[in-house]
C-alpha cells in the first residue's frame, strides 16, 4: 500500500519515486511523464507500469534545477537555473544538443520558462542577481543557416548563443 487515499474514490496506481528534490514541472502526454527537479534530473516515466524509462543524465546534464520542459514524441526540451536549453532523445534518453547557452549561465543567468511551436522558440531569461535583463527571447528555426542552423535572435539585448 502507497499510504495514499484520493478523497473521491480515485485509486492510486504507482508511487513514482526517485528525484531527491522537488519537482520543479512536468507534463504528461498520454502514458508518459516527462518530471523535472531541483535535483538537476529528468525522468522519463511510463505510468501505466510505473516504471522510470531514462533518467536524463550524464556529462551534459543540467548543472542546476530544471525549470522548465516540454515533450513531443520524439524529443524532450528542458530549461535550467543554469542558463541553459537542452534537447534529449525521448526513446533512448541520450543528450543531443545544447539549444541556448546563455552567456551569463553559470553565474546567475536562468532560462525561466520555455514554449514553443512548429518554428519558433520563447525562452524567459532572467537572472537571480542581476547578471542577466529579464527578457523574452524569440527565436525562429526557420530562418536560420541551413548549414549550422545558427539560429537569429529577436531580442535585440540577447546574449545566447543559440543552436539548433
Amino acid at each position: 500500500s502507497s499510504g495514499i487515499n484520493a478523497e473521491y474514490g480515485g485509486t492510486c496506481l504507482h508511487v513514482l519515486s526517485g528525484h531527491r528534490s522537488l519537482t520543479s514541472g512536468m507534463e504528461l502526454r498520454d502514458n508518459i511523464l516527462v518530471s523535472g527537479n531541483a535535483d538537476s534530473f529528468v525522468k522519463i516515466w511510463d505510468i501505466t507500469t510505473g516504471t522510470c524509462l531514462h533518467t536524463l543524465d550524464g556529462p551534459n546534464k543540467h548543472q542546476s534545477a530544471v525549470t522548465c520542459l516540454l515533450f513531443t514524441s520524439k524529443y524532450v526540451m528542458t530549461s535550467s537555473d543554469d542558463g541553459t536549453v537542452k534537447l534529449w532523445d525521448i526513446k533512448t534518453g541520450e543528450f543531443i544538443r545544447d539549444i541556448v547557452k546563455l552567456d551569463s549561465g553559470g553565474s546567475g543567468g536562468v532560462v525561466w520558462r520555455i514554449q514553443l511551436d512548429k518554428t519558433r522558440l520563447v525562452c524567459a531569461v532572467g537572472s537571480r542577481n542581476g547578471t542577466e535583463e529579464t527578457k523574452l527571447i524569440v527565436f525562429d528555426f526557420s530562418v536560420g543557416n541551413e548549414k549550422t542552423k545558427q539560429i537569429t535572435c529577436a531580442s535585440t539585448s540577447s546574449s545566447s548563443d543559440v543552436m539548433f
